[in-house]
């Protein structure tokens, strides 16, 4: 059914209180807000039409109608627009941000934390994977003869430490010399690229007379090795803000959806998926695939270090949720994580 203006207008006007009161919407109600000028018999009959086409619902409790996922997919796509972000809430985001602490994953839970405070749903942000995340350098230390200590940091502010054995006969200028030649070497490739380059120049060292390339390569090789490639964590916060929500009474229901919460594989999937497109993403209802989910939206948005992504934060609430006034809120958020980010590290 492709929708006429009168039907557009009435399906929008009927969302849109529907997301304000978390009501059914009736005819009457339509009749007074809308702007065409029709009478609650005309505006019944649009809807009956809409009803018939899927963008309604009746329940049988009332006799107004709710929207369906397909009515909000409809709106998300042609309808709605974001709100400017207020000033206070910028101020507030960007304020709170700049002081968590230095470690990546205290500024991913504060983020977390505040998206979760100013939505009132459901926030959650993906920690950087290690192969993801892009080299940026290695350093050496010299605890004692034959034990040194390993830095390697990642852009996105991974920080990995290693206290590893080495010949007693190394120094500390031998030890400059080996981490600049390594971070020539492997200067803006993923940790993944790194390992595989790795195999490559230690295979090459073999043949060559280079005693500085080879001890270089041979340290990195030890620094990296046992590192393992852990799952990456899903950080969420706010899982009180869906209790009592309309929409979200059913025991049963809220129970199927707390379980969802904890179990993270799906948020895992839908913020993975968020940071390999590079855009903000809104998920609903059926999209969604999980029963516990068919009454939920999900807004998702990437963020990264200068031109490398490295994550996803999002938001999941009713699917009634305000998306005109939340998608800017989860941008603005991911856009300043990313600043930070690539600003501190």
């Amino acid at each position: 059914m492709t929708l006429q203006d009168r039907e557009r207008d009435v399906l929008t006007t009927i969302i849109e209180v529907y997301i304000a009161t978390a009501s059914p919407v009736g005819s009457r109600a339509v009749s007074k807000i809308s702007t065409l000028g029709l009478s609650p018999a005309s505006i019944r009959n649009i809807m009956a039409d809409l009803t018939e086409a899927g963008y309604l619902d009746q329940p049988h409790t009332s006799a107004g109608r709710v929207p369906t996922p397909k009515a909000f997919r409809f709106y998300l796509d042609t309808v709605m627009r974001p709100s400017p972000l207020a000033a206070r809430q910028r101020r507030r985001i960007a304020g709170d941000l700049a002081t968590a602490g230095l470690e990546v994953g205290d500024l991913l839970r504060r983020a977390s934390r505040v998206l979760a405070g100013l939505s009132l749903q459901v926030a959650m942000v993906i920690a950087p994977k290690q192969a993801d995340a892009r080299f940026k350098r290695i350093d050496f230390s010299l605890l004692n003869p034959g034990l040194i200590m390993v830095l390697l940091v990642l852009q996105g502010g991974l920080v990995r430490t290693r206290v590893i054995e080495t010949a007693p006969e190394v120094t500390a200028d031998n030890l400059v010399s080996y981490a600049n030649y390594l971070n020539d070497l492997f200067g803006d490739m993923t940790v993944s690229e790194v390992r595989a380059r790795l195999v490559r120049e230690l295979e090459e060292a073999k043949r060559t007379v280079n005693a500085l390339c080879r001890q270089a390569l041979t340290l990195a090789s030890s620094a990296l090795d046992g590192e393992r490639e852990a799952a990456s964590e899903v950080i969420v916060d706010g899982t009180s803000n869906i209790l009592g929500q309309p929409g979200f009474t059913d025991a049963e229901h809220l129970r199927e959806l707390m379980r969802v919460l904890e179990e993270r594989t799906i948020l895992l999937e839908l913020l993975d998926k968020t940071a390999n497109e590079l855009k903000t993403v809104i998920t609903i209802g059926g999209e969604l695939d999980r029963a516990a989910l068919a009454d939920v939206g999900v807004i998702t948005a990437p963020y990264g270090a200068g031109s490398h992504p490295l994550g996803a934060i999002g938001l999941i609430g009713p699917l009634r949720m305000d998306y005109a006034k939340l998608v800017p809120v989860v941008n603005f958020t991911a856009d300043t994580l990313s600043r930070l980010l690539d600003r501190r590290f």
